[in-house]
């Protein structure tokens, strides 16, 4: 298994780059937003990655980051969703905003993404909408272990995962959560009583 390759970029091409690691030159497939991220060709690179072993080839796919790539596996694990068609998602849209609408069940957004139908949608919703919940998109270890408290809390009382883990997430992201539980409680409940007043 290869986790990860430390190199220089020797070439890019239209779907992927090549990677010189002491010589030897590796071919990945990458997304098409992470080639604005890329060094320049000399330039130094870290790649995370996942391999593919087919019938007759090995596929290398390259991440610029671990959330991409746990994405990336996620996705693999939904039917019908290859290699082709989970980096063609990353391609399209941030992992965040991704999670957000598969927790939020906003089809619109997710048939925006080029070869994503309807169906396809519904399907990404329905099977990814209670492990997605489970999954802490940017926040550290510590953050990652307040939010879970708080979804924890919140499903004690009765509220559904997946319905109040975009809300925690929002106010994660707008650094209105602190490491009190009680208080981080408190505004969420606030926040959730103040939607359904509108």
């Amino acid at each position: 298994m290869i986790s990860f390759l430390r190199g220089i970029v020797f070439e890019c091409t239209e779907d992927s780059v090549i990677i010189d690691v002491n010589g030897v030159g590796y071919e990945v497939m990458i997304h098409q937003r992470a080639f604005a991220r890329l060094a320049e060709p000399g330039g130094e690179i870290c790649i995370f990655t996942h391999l593919q072993v087919l019938e007759n080839e090995f596929k290398l796919y390259g991440f610029l980051d671990r959330k991409e790539l746990r994405l990336f596996h996620t996705l693999l694990q939904v039917s019908g969703i290859g290699a082709k068609g989970a980096l063609n998602i990353l391609a399209f849209m941030e992992p965040e905003v991704f999670y957000r609408a598969i927790t939020s069940k906003d089809e619109k957004l997710l048939t925006k993404i080029p070869g994503v139908g309807k169906k396809t949608a519904q399907r990404l919703i329905f099977e990814l909408k209670d492990r997605i919940a489970d999954t802490m998109i940017t926040a550290s270890d510590s953050q990652a272990d307040g939010i879970n408290d708080v979804i924890e809390a919140l499903e004690t009382l009765g509220y559904n995962r997946s319905e109040v883990f975009p809300l925690v997430m929002k106010l994660n992201e707008q650094g209105k959560l602190s490491e009190n539980i009680e208080d981080n409680l408190k505004k969420v409940l606030q926040y959730k009583s103040a939607q359904l007043k509108k």
